[in-house]
């Protein structure tokens, strides 16, 4: 059985624990995935289980407003003190699902963090997107490759899992990015 991070103790034991801000890997997937999304910009996105707030700083280059979540409070605290001078943040501590007064986003980023969803918590993710994305939304997925030591799978397989989850709800793959340690899949929602 894995036993998921308490993600509060590792925040307070080091602010950066996956060096975001400075490792060559985090920032050249944050280029890439930026680089992927189909739209110069967006009207709504948001960016669960935020971390440090990095990719909700830049986000905010490209979207009105940015939704920046995570269940962990320390994480929400660095998040937010690295958006405070961006316009159209608002990051909250929340778990999953999503508040409700969040609706009609057209960009949702899924980066790095479903591998430690346990399966039904994954399977009731894809449900509440269906239910929070516009008509003309994009999903972006990025995972590191391998099986963190403490997710229940790996990067591979979950990136699967969305593939297969946002087809069968009538989404569209538009882009695939296999890279040697992460893999990136964008999905587009066809108007109804």
């Amino acid at each position: 059985m894995t036993e998921i991070p308490d993600f509060d103790a590792l925040y307070r034991a080091e602010p950066d624990p996956w060096s975001v801000r400075t490792s060559p890997y985090e920032q050249r997937k944050l280029s890439i995935t930026l680089a992927c999304l189909n739209r110069p910009r967006y009207v709504a996105a948001w960016d669960p289980a935020c971390g440090v707030g990095e990719l909700a700083f830049r986000l905010a280059d490209r979207a009105d407003r940015v939704l920046a979540t995570d269940a962990s409070a320390e994480a929400v605290a660095l998040a937010r003190q690295r958006c405070a001078d961006r316009a159209g943040v608002e990051v909250a501590r929340s778990r999953l699902p999503l508040p409700s007064a969040w609706t009609g986003l057209d960009l949702i980023v899924l980066s790095e963090f479903c591998y430690y969803l346990e399966a039904a918590d994954r399977r009731s993710m894809l449900t509440m997107i269906n239910s929070v994305a516009a008509d003309n939304a994009e999903v972006l997925s990025v995972h590191w490759r391998f099986k963190p030591h403490d997710g229940w799978l790996s990067g591979e397989s979950v990136q699967r899992e969305i593939a297969g989850g946002l087809r069968r709800s009538g989404w569209t793959q538009t882009t695939h990015h296999l890279d040697t340690d992460f893999i990136l899949d964008v999905h587009r929602r066809s108007s109804a």
